[in-house]
Formats: structure tokens, C-alpha cells, sequence
């Protein structure tokens, strides 16, 4: 028992250890964010797919461009779950908004690889990957930018006054 806290200690040392990966804003990821900036963009995701596919059978026909608008909306999707990340953290939005979209892209292939496989290459795959990254980190900083910017406002009018009351 006595050599568990001690090597548990330790790893309290080392820096750049796990612990520093879930241990706040100051120094990593805040998980609660990142899972929220991914619910988000997934329900985002499969309500529109749904009402896509949902308008589909009340028309009655198909549609061409039904794969362009499951794309869209997933970046749509994860847009949002960039900005709702983003928005829950004082620091490092752009981060949480990037794990953001690589997980949701990770998982957008892998449902990709399962429906058709024979459609995607590496290239279309890290292609799907890069784009979904770079929509959430934009969500992402957008969302930090957002929560500070009444507050960066304020500080501006109190500077450009120095002597006022």
C-alpha cells in the first residue's frame, strides 16, 4: 500500500505527466468541456440527418444531394460543438475545439468506412479529418472570443480613461 502512494507521488512530479492532461485549463484539456463541445456537434448531426432522411420519405422521391447535405451539417454540427467547447473554458478554447473535431471526424470515418468503404481512400479520409479539426478549433476560438469579449471591452474603455473616477 505504502509503494502505490509512493510511486503515485512521483508521477505528481513529472512533468508533462498524465494528471497535467486532465488537471485544468492551465494546463491541458477540461474533459467535461470537450465532451460537451462533442455531444453537441453529434445530436447537431443526427437530428438534421434524421429530418433530412425524414423529408425524403414525406416527398417521396430521392435526393442527388443528400451526401452534400449529411457533410455540411456535420460541419455545421461541429462548428457548434467548437463553440459550446470553446465557451466552457477560461483558456485554450481553440484546443478543446480541435479535439472536438477530431474525435467527431474520427467517428464520421468510421461510419463513412461502414457504409461504403469502397468509396473512401487515405487521402478523402485524412481530407475529412483535417477539414472536421480545423471547423472546431475555428468554433472553438470563436467560442473563447465570445465568452471574453464584453469583458476585453471594459478594460478598453477604463484604460482609455486613466484618470477618471
Amino acid at each position: 500500500m505504502r509503494r502505490d502512494l509512493r510511486f503515485w507521488r512521483k508521477i505528481k512530479q513529472v512533468p508533462g505527466s498524465l494528471q497535467r492532461f486532465y488537471e485544468g485549463p492551465e494546463y491541458g484539456l477540461e474533459l467535461k468541456a470537450v465532451w460537451l463541445g462533442f455531444t453537441t456537434a453529434l445530436g447537431v448531426w443526427f437530428c438534421a440527418v434524421c429530418l433530412g432522411l425524414l423529408w425524403i420519405m414525406l416527398k417521396g422521391a430521392g435526393s442527388y444531394w443528400f451526401g452534400a447535405y449529411v457533410y455540411l451539417v456535420g460541419l455545421l454540427g461541429v462548428f457548434l460543438g467548437g463553440l459550446f467547447a470553446g465557451s466552457r473554458v477560461n483558456k485554450k478554447g481553440w484546443l478543446h475545439g480541435l479535439w472536438v473535431g477530431v474525435l467527431l471526424g474520427m467517428l464520421g470515418i468510421i461510419v463513412n468506412l461502414e457504409l461504403a468503404p469502397q468509396l473512401l481512400s487515405l487521402a478523402s479520409m485524412g481530407r475529412q479529418l483535417l477539414v472536421w479539426s480545423l471547423w472546431g478549433l475555428t468554433g472553438g476560438y470563436i467560442g473563447s472570443l465570445l465568452l471574453y469579449w464584453p469583458q476585453k471591452k471594459s478594460i478598453s474603455r477604463k484604460e482609455k480613461r486613466p484618470g477618471a473616477w
